[in-house]
Formats: structure tokens, sequence, C-alpha cells
């Protein structure tokens, strides 16, 4: 009965990692500190609305490590699918994920 009541107040216990989302890869342009975050597109995004009715997405984040003073900044643009459409990155640069052939 406890535990019937615990699920429903406090869930089954841990959630899955949600794959919604994708991985950012960036590293300093100072000091070359690498960050791999990951990007919950359901939780993260912005949601902007046109003039025309039409929906698109967009994130902006502000990365920086422990050592370093230099602030990396990340502005992404997305479709109303939330497929990237373009990104733009200040004081770092992108790591791109090498696929296996």
């Amino acid at each position: 009965m406890f535990k019937k009541l615990a699920e429903t107040l406090f869930g089954k216990g841990p959630s899955e990692p949600s794959s919604d989302g994708f991985f950012l890869n960036v590293r300093c342009s100072e000091c070359s500190e690498q960050f791999n975050l990951f990007i919950n597109t359901s939780h993260e995004l912005m949601q902007n609305f046109e003039t025309d009715g039409s929906v698109n997405y967009s994130l902006k984040k502000e990365v920086f490590g422990v050592g370093c003073k230099n602030r990396i900044y990340v502005r992404m643009k997305f479709d109303g699918s939330k497929k990237l459409v373009s990104r733009e990155i200040e004081n770092g640069e992108y790591i791109e994920e090498k696929t296996k052939c």
C-alpha cells in the first residue's frame, strides 16, 4: 500500500534519460577546456512566435569553466520541427563528433 502511494506521489523512481536532445560539445578558445553538455530540446529551447503565425525555437547558452574567466556564448536557431537551422559561437569553437564508418 505504501509503495503504491509513494509511486503515485513521487513517481516510480529515477526516470530514464530523455532521448529528446543532443550533445553540445564546445572548446574554450583561451584555455582549450572542453565541455560536453546535453541539451534537452523539450525543456531548454525557447519558443518564438512569428508575425505570420509560425513558430520556431532558439537556444542561448553561456558556458564557463572553473579555472578560466573566459565565457563561451552559444546561440542556435531551430525550425518549427526543432531541426537546427543556424548556430553561432563566441569565445570558443564547436567540437564535431566523428562518426565511425
